[in-house]
């Protein structure tokens, strides 16, 4: 099963799903198997379903457990510190662009502890 953020909800794939386009959401995707659980964090980007498989076109995918919390956390707090200031219109794009990017990692590294957790 692959669960992924597409732009219109959560979409949880299977074999044998019908044939399917998503546009993707920047987040998480989970590929589960019975072997275990792994988690990617995606910047967005298109999914292919076809009843046989699925295909994930993305510009860039980190595993989760590569990804480091305390830097996330920390570009979040400026992030969301240069939102309170409001300069420049170019900037707020910008920095709310970063702050989004920031969340999306941090729900990866939670859906990931929340695997581990599960295993333990």
């Amino acid at each position: 099963m692959v669960v992924m953020d597409g732009q219109e909800g959560q979409l949880g794939i299977v074999k044998g799903h019908s044939p399917l386009l998503a546009i993707l959401k920047p987040g998480p995707v989970r590929m589960i198997q019975e072997s275990g659980e792994e988690v990617f964090f995606t910047n967005g980007g298109f999914a292919e379903v076809q009843p046989d498989g699925i295909t994930i076109l993305v510009d860039s995918a980190v595993r989760a457990d590569d990804l480091d919390e305390a830097k996330i956390l920390k570009a979040k707090e400026e992030a969301e510190k240069l939102l309170k200031d409001k300069k420049d219109q170019k900037d707020f794009a910008e920095v709310s662009s970063q702050l989004n990017q920031s969340l999306s990692q941090l729900r990866a590294i939670e859906a990931l502890k929340k695997n581990v957790k599960l295993k333990n």
